[in-house]
């Protein structure tokens, strides 16, 4: 893979925009910000290359930053909806993170309660999840304004216990739970389970990757929020 510092440096990177939409009445809530590469690299592909390189906090604050300031700086803001943009543990607790998000803050003072953080799960970063610093800085996070996520839930390392030690202001229900849903009673009594905890801990759900109508009506039935998914909208660049 080409060195990720060339990569940012040349502009290879930029950001497409899925929708969040409220159920049953799909209004919209907000969208997630998703990196994409001019040379075809995918996500997963691009984030492994930044971790060999000891790139991964550059690219991931370069991608917060970008994602950020294209989207709040464009006439779609005037829609006063939130955005969901990903970053890694390590990005949380590297030592320059707090200088990042006071300048992130200075520059977006007005929008910093739209914002979204959704904390990645990574197995090679699960140490992080129990350090003090960690946690202090989710609370930093929280007081300067910004709301958290937790994503993927059910599909890697988070667990209950994570859940309720954060707090998160959104729990993402990981895209397994949402294909065939209508027609798997196991998963159905998954997410009601989090429909539940959701409900009495102050917590807004989102099912993500929501692909047929069936799926759609019945993650409404149940209970979910919020859905995220080619069927309620796919992911296109800011002239969304």
């Amino acid at each position: 893979m080409e060195n990720i510092a060339n990569l940012i440096e040349n502009n290879h990177f930029y950001h497409v925009f899925q929708p969040l939409r409220r159920l049953p009445d799909q209004g919209k809530v907000g969208y997630e910000a998703l990196i994409r590469s001019t040379s075809g690299i995918g996500p997963n592909a691009l984030f492994q290359g930044a971790i060999e390189q000891n790139r991964l906090y550059q690219l991931d604050t370069w991608s917060i930053d970008h994602a950020l300031s294209s989207f709040f700086f464009s006439p779609v803001a005037q829609e006063d909806g939130l955005l969901f943009i990903n970053l890694f543990p390590s990005t949380i607790i590297a030592d320059a993170f707090p200088l990042f998000v006071n300048d992130l803050r200075r520059r977006l003072l007005s929008f910093v309660h739209r914002i979204v953080l959704e904390i990645n799960e990574s197995i090679t970063e699960e140490p992080i999840w129990s350090n003090p610093v960690f946690m202090q800085r989710i609370k930093d996070l929280r007081n300067n304004g910004f709301l958290i996520a937790l994503d993927d839930v059910g599909e890697g390392t988070t667990t209950f216990r994570k859940i309720f030690e954060i707090s998160p202001d959104f729990i993402k229900i990981d895209q397994f739970f949402s294909k065939e849903l209508s027609l798997c009673k196991k998963k159905q009594k998954v997410v009601q389970l989090f429909v539940d905890y959701c409900g009495d801990a102050d917590s807004t759900l989102i099912l993500e990757g929501i692909e047929r109508e069936e799926d759609f009506v019945c993650a409404a039935c149940l209970g979910v929020t919020i859905g995220q998914g080619y069927y309620l909208g796919k992911p296109n660049r800011l002239n969304i």
